[in-house]
């Protein structure tokens, strides 16, 4: 339960919609396969293949930030949000966007880049291939970079970077929901077994300490009489009776004529005794 908590946000959101990753990869890959298929697209068209990909998938990003627990719900939207703008932009003022198309695909790319690794670093302990989700993500920065350095670049080269990029990124992310998908019972019978082992463990220390009181219990109640307690006890039941002879005396004998009076009391001192006065 503790482990699921500390990388559960992420990590439990994703495996539950591990679908929604693999739609992610599939239109990338539809997209990529598009810019190859017609290399020589003007950016007009870059646009508008670019805009459709990115609402499906700001979309569906989307959904799962609107699924996900507070924790991660901020990074998912944010990306989100920047892919269904980037899209509806695109797809609103197309001609606008051929000038300006290059560095939105760069924004665009470095952003999710960065999600990427950040993602796989968080995930590296539950999936086998993070190494994947790391260079996919560092492509991503590189391709980002590229289209801000050099945006003159002909229409023609930039369909076939996208398109390479494209198949990659859906491949990968393709990948990457099909393990989660697998990711999802490790999780949840990690948690099963945290919770069996905490419920174990105060079973055992309820009986630990019921056990320690009743054996303290015993060593108190088995704890043999010594002669001095027996000595004791008899002295102060005499003490406290008298022997018998203090009812029959007079006042002026040698004990004392106090009916509780005991051998523990010392005997009057007469006339003739030394010391007296």
């Amino acid at each position: 339960m503790v482990r699921y908590a500390l990388t559960g946000d992420i990590l439990g959101e994703l495996s539950r919609h591990w679908w929604v990753l693999v739609v992610r990869g599939v239109v990338a890959v539809v997209f990529g396969l598009l810019a190859l298929v017609w290399p020589g697209a003007s950016l007009l068209a870059l646009a508008i293949i670019f805009g459709v990909f990115a609402l499906v998938d700001g979309v569906a990003l989307a959904f799962t930030a609107y699924r996900a627990t507070p924790g991660s719900r901020l990074s998912l939207g944010v990306q989100a949000g920047l892919s269904i703008v980037l899209g509806l932009l695109a797809l609103t003022w197309p001609m606008a966007a051929i000038i300006a198309i290059v560095f939105l695909i760069g924004a665009w790319a470095i952003v999710t880049g960065v999600a990427e690794i950040v993602t796989a670093v968080r995930l590296r302990a539950h999936i086998s291939s993070e190494w994947l989700l790391i260079f996919v993500g560092a492509l991503s920065v590189i391709f980002g970079l590229l289209m801000w350095f050099w945006p003159l670049a002909g229409a023609e080269a930039i369909m076939l970077v996208v398109g390479v990029y494209a198949i990659v990124f859906g491949v990968v992310m393709a990948v990457a929901g099909f393990q989660l998908r697998g990711a999802t019972d490790g999780v949840r019978s990690t948690s099963e077994q945290d919770t069996v082992a905490t419920a174990d463990a105060d079973t055992d220390a309820d009986l630990d300490g019921a056990g320690g009181a009743t054996a303290a219990t015993g060593k108190d109640a088995e704890r043999p009489v010594s002669a001095f307690d027996e000595g004791y006890a008899g002295g102060y039941t005499d003490g406290y009776r008298g022997d018998g002879r203090d009812t029959e005396q007079a006042p002026g004998d040698d004990e004392t004529a106090s009916p509780r009076s005991g051998r523990h009391r010392a005997p009057k001192k007469g006339p003739n005794d030394p010391g007296t006065p």
